[in-house]
């Protein structure tokens, strides 16, 4: 399996003034995001957001930051948890304080990663584009997007089959009532059409699989 690309993370570290010596964190990156339970969440994602990432980084204000902001974002990843943004947060905040990165820019990234819970509007331009990169999966094409709901279904796989279509349901349905998906009029313009389609088609398989149980 291909994995991450260690020479990014180096021109970063190098851009942004910080050493990670030994690359001990790009290791410990590469392992989190290869976890055995990770089936969509995983190095095959990451290498996703950062291509889509070097399409829109002009649009960035603190580019180095929203890049660091996706290194970290799904670092911590387990389908039990309520606190996997905060903990990746966390460990985002903690390694840049180590590496004597200023404060400032360490809660700027954290809080990109917070924001990635898609659970309010992003508090900066940056965070708004972090959080659309994250969401591309959604404008993907069809059969592309069949297999990230299938993915997420293994991901999940402890969750009885009622109870999984019922909340899946209800995310999906949450970003459709949304006046937008997507935060950024440069991703709404790209994706949100096939976004407002993949997920609307979801729904519908979904509510006939309620139907049927």
């Amino acid at each position: 399996m291909q994995g991450l690309d260690q020479s990014r993370w180096q021109a970063l570290m190098t851009r942004i003034g910080a050493r990670d010596a030994g690359g001990q964190v790009f290791k410990d990156l590469e392992s989190a995001y290869g976890e055995r339970h990770r089936y969509y969440h995983n190095h095959t994602h990451l290498r996703g957001c950062f291509k889509l990432f070097d399409a829109v980084r002009g649009h960035f204000q603190r580019p180095d930051e929203g890049e660091l902001a996706l290194w970290f974002h799904d670092a911590i990843y387990r389908t039990r948890s309520t606190l996997n943004e905060a903990e990746s947060a966390a460990w985002a905040r903690r390694f840049l304080e180590e590496e004597s990165i200023n404060q400032a820019s360490a809660e700027r990234v954290a809080q990109m990663i917070l924001s990635t819970r898609h659970d309010q509007p992003a508090p900066t331009p940056d965070a708004a584009l972090v959080c659309d990169i994250d969401l591309a999966v959604l404008g993907v094409p069809p059969d592309v997007y069949d297999d990230f709901e299938h993915r997420v279904r293994r991901e999940y796989w402890w969750v009885p089959e009622p109870t999984f279509v019922a909340k899946r349901q209800a995310i999906l349905e949450r970003f459709l009532s949304a006046d937008s998906i997507y935060q950024t009029d440069l991703l709404r313009e790209l994706l949100e059409p096939a976004a407002r389609a993949n997920l609307t088609r979801w729904c519908g398989i979904l509510g006939r699989r309620r139907s049927a149980g």
